[in-house]
């Protein structure tokens, strides 16, 4: 991908303290958008592609200290990582002395140092128990005087809990694309049932991690809507593929819970793509 780099017109250097910022870390780079929480529209957005696999996340550190649209004071600062580590612990279950001990029912120890992060899901009345690389956690933190940590899930299951408040349909996928993995969330009669991620690495295995969810969950082909986030194009070999098996399968609308200023000229490809990004603000 290239660099993006859109701000609308209507942006002001001199009132970014009532902006929210929202920053997304990931396999391809540093992506980033400014939401008017007054009119509830994004009126910036910046995509800078990379490969960083330094232990000192070098490329982030250069897009963190140079960006110019990150320099500047905002009311609120939202950070989000997306990677597949991480465990959802019910509310009922959760406690925050044992934070070791529940991530590790899913993941195990890892060689790089990391911080472990928790943030409550609310919708899902659950705890979203995450880790990031520990040089990465203190350099973000250090930059910004106030700001929230998230893994993707949280934006993500936020959304499709949301989506579905005013839906009569009793089971509905949501799948998470992403380039080495994907994120499976099942709802019925709008309540939760699944959510986990799957490593893939071609067509094949994305289709059969996707059947093997509706035979586990014993979900209808014929009745269960399946949505596809992070896909724009319908002839992409995922969603064809999928769709051969599963005719309800369609490519799930841009995020409706946000607006985007017209005079912004962002791809609408970049609204699928980044929508953990754009979704991010209503964990708040």
């Amino acid at each position: 991908m290239t660099k993006t780099y859109v701000v609308d017109q209507s942006f002001d250097v001199n009132v970014t303290t009532s902006y929210f910022l929202s920053i997304r870390s990931s396999s391809d780079g540093l992506s980033f958008c400014v939401l008017d929480p007054v009119t509830n529209t994004y009126i910036a957005f910046a995509h800078i592609p990379f490969v960083d696999q330094s232990s000192d996340s070098i490329k982030t550190q250069e897009v963190l200290l140079t960006e110019e649209l990150l320099q500047m004071p905002y009311k609120k600062v939202f950070f989000l990582y997306e990677s597949p580590k991480a465990t959802l612990v019910p509310t009922a279950l959760y406690d925050s002395s044992k934070h070791q001990e529940l991530y590790q029912l899913n993941h195990a120890s890892e060689g790089e140092e990391t911080e472990l992060v928790a943030q409550k899901i609310k919708m899902a009345d659950a705890w979203n128990l995450f880790s990031i690389p520990r040089f990465m956690y203190h350099l973000v933190k250090t930059q910004f005087d106030s700001i929230s940590f998230y893994q993707h899930y949280s934006p993500f299951v936020e959304s499709c809990l949301l989506s579905s408040q005013n839906k009569q349909e009793k089971d509905v996928m949501h799948i998470g694309v992403h380039s080495k993995f994907f994120d499976l969330v099942v709802l019925s009669s709008r309540k939760m049932k699944l959510c986990n991620s799957y490593a893939y690495s071609n067509v094949n295995d994305f289709i059969y991690f996707v059947l093997f969810a509706f035979e586990q969950l014993k979900l209808s082909s014929d009745t269960t809507s399946v949505h596809i986030h992070g896909l724009h194009d319908r002839q992409n070999p995922l969603y064809k593929g999928l769709k051969n098996y599963l005719r309800q399968t369609q490519i799930a609308p841009v995020t409706p819970h946000f607006k985007f200023s017209p005079h912004m000229r962002i791809k609408e490809s970049d609204k699928h793509l980044f929508h953990n990004l754009f979704n991010l603000a209503i964990c708040v």
